[in-house]
């Protein structure tokens, strides 16, 4: 009987509690919590993790002097790139660079020899010296002054940036880089002026020429047919720059990049500035 009342008292007690309403907790009285992180109202750029906003990334439009292959001279280079930080350096970050350019330049008047002329002249009787010396000696020409003008076209799918960032309190930004790539060289040889006794002033033979030798068929020219030659080589680059940010989001860039295309006399010179955009 003891036991019965004993039990009876613990269930009327558990009850008790569970029929009880739960009480709410009472909300923090107060502002909230001031964030752990201090900004900077200078000129300083927080960039990459844990800076929560701006990841350090920039993409660029580049226009400058180039300084091409194959002895074309001096030219003009227009591009862009984009660069996405990959991690923290030593003074800096270490980021990932895809850049693209092309480059454009007509080489100073200089003289080629034509080989087809040559052998059209020995089938004509001459003589090999007179079929070297050409008119008047033989009937066509086999020098010719011409042109060379080129096209570079330079895409860098990988590449490398070291950016050193000891200099932002004078919003100043020293840069290395380097990376492979591929380059696309169309070249074309204009000619200065017919020199064919035969054919003065007829289109096939003021044409551009092929391969230095022979102008294409004049339908060909007639239906603006690009006339040249065109190849697929592998290089590399390496270059170095400042970058002076402006503001947070835009800085102006000046470098210097050299270029090693495969092949005899492949260099490639460019000084460029760029306008970078920043987020």
């Amino acid at each position: 009987m003891t036991c019965f009342i004993r039990s009876a008292r613990l269930l009327a007690v558990a009850g008790l509690f569970l029929s009880a309403p739960a009480l709410a907790q009472e909300p923090a009285v107060g502002p909230p919590p001031a964030p752990s992180g201090g900004g900077d109202a200078g000129p300083h750029v927080h960039e990459l993790l844990p800076d929560i906003g701006r990841i350090g990334a920039q993409v660029g439009l580049v226009l400058g002097a180039s300084w091409n292959p194959y002895d074309a001279g001096r030219g003009l280079q227009a591009g862009g790139y984009i660069d996405l930080p990959l991690l923290r350096a030593p003074a800096g970050k270490l980021s990932f660079e895809a850049f693209f350019a092309l480059s454009h330049a007509e080489s100073d008047p200089f003289t080629t020899t034509n080989p087809i002329a040559f052998v059209a002249n020995l089938a004509a009787g001459a003589s090999p010296a007179a079929a070297l010396a050409g008119p008047p000696a033989a009937p066509f020409p086999v020098t010719r002054s011409v042109r060379t003008r080129l096209r570079v076209l330079q895409i860098s799918p990988f590449g490398l940036k070291y950016t050193v960032l000891r200099l932002d309190h004078v919003r100043l930004r020293p840069y290395a880089l380097a990376g492979l790539d591929y380059v696309v060289v169309i070249t074309r040889e204009t000619p200065e002026r017919s020199e064919s006794l035969l054919f003065t002033g007829q289109a096939p033979f003021d044409a551009p020429l092929i391969a230095g030798l022979v102008a294409q068929a004049v339908e060909l020219e007639a239906r603006g047919t690009p006339t040249g030659q065109g190849n697929v080589e592998l290089g590399f680059h390496a270059g170095a720059g400042v970058e002076l940010r402006a503001t947070r989001a835009l800085s102006l860039n000046v470098e210097y990049r050299y270029t090693g295309i495969e092949g005899r006399n492949g260099r490639l010179h460019a000084l460029s500035t760029a306008l970078g955009f920043h987020w």
